[in-house]
């Protein structure tokens, strides 16, 4: 019995983003979930490829293999119906945002402290 492998190919778009780019079948592959469940996600809203290929074909960053799994989490895990696992991505986005705001704060106090000193 053969068994078929899928090769992972990162689609070289350093250009625009400096980062390298993977096809939806290739973060189904990575995240471990069926490539149909990957597109719904898409098609949701709840994963958004960073550009589209000159075919079409959906391109993500590698983040989106973890927000992939994330996704899967909060809804087969948790419970969390597809309107409320946006939500909570949104939130994490911006609680995360909001961490970085206060580290930035936090070494420009510790400048600035050691100025007056």
């Amino acid at each position: 019995m053969a068994t078929a492998k899928l090769m992972i190919r990162l689609v070289s778009d350093r250009g625009m983003s400096g980062r390298d780019l993977l096809t939806l079948p290739e973060v189904a592959y990575l995240s471990k979930l069926h490539p149909e469940l990957v597109a719904r996600f898409v098609a949701l809203g709840l994963l958004e490829p960073k550009k589209r290929s000159g075919t079409g074909e959906p391109l993500f960053d590698t983040e989106a293999v973890l927000t992939a799994r994330k996704i899967w989490r909060l809804r087969h895990q948790l419970g969390i119906n597809y309107v409320g696992i946006g939500l909570v991505l949104d939130l994490l986005d911006r609680i995360e945002t909001l961490e970085r705001q206060i580290e930035k704060l936090k070494t420009l106090l510790n400048d600035q402290s050691c100025l007056d000193l």
